[in-house]
């Protein structure tokens, strides 16, 4: 079972759930915990990914909700990963456009993916 914490980072910005663990069906927190960080900023958020070790289509399912409130506030939510298997599943579920991969914390916030080794613009959570 995965576990959720939030932390700002220490300038002003969204707030980061940062998780750990495995995440499956059984975790029905992330939906909700999405949803309520959205609705109780400004719509935009970070989600640390890089101690997680497993998701599946429930984890997809919970981020595309959080997908569409953010875009719903003129927002987004970038999620911070580098384990393959979080890759492949987003890749599978045809999501790389909407969900963009970061290597921290700090590059989400700024808006730059890595890719390929070169640095891209991302605004709203698209490739630019």
């Amino acid at each position: 079972m995965g576990q959720v914490l939030v932390t700002r980072p220490v300038e002003a910005g969204p707030p980061v759930l940062a998780l750990t663990g495995e995440w499956d069906a059984a975790d029905e927190q992330l939906e909700e915990s999405l949803l309520a960080h959205l609705q109780a900023g400004d719509g935009h958020l970070v989600i640390d990914m890089l101690n997680v070790s497993f998701i599946d289509s429930s984890v997809v399912r919970a981020l595309v909700a959080g997908h569409r409130e953010a875009a719903a506030r003129d927002g987004w939510v970038r999620l911070v990963y580098t384990h393959h298997v979080i890759r492949r599943v987003i890749e599978i579920c045809g999501l790389t456009e909407l969900f963009p991969q970061f290597g921290s914390v700090e590059a989400a916030m700024r808006g730059h993916e890595r890719h390929g080794g070169e640095a891209l613009a991302v605004e709203d959570g698209r490739t630019r």
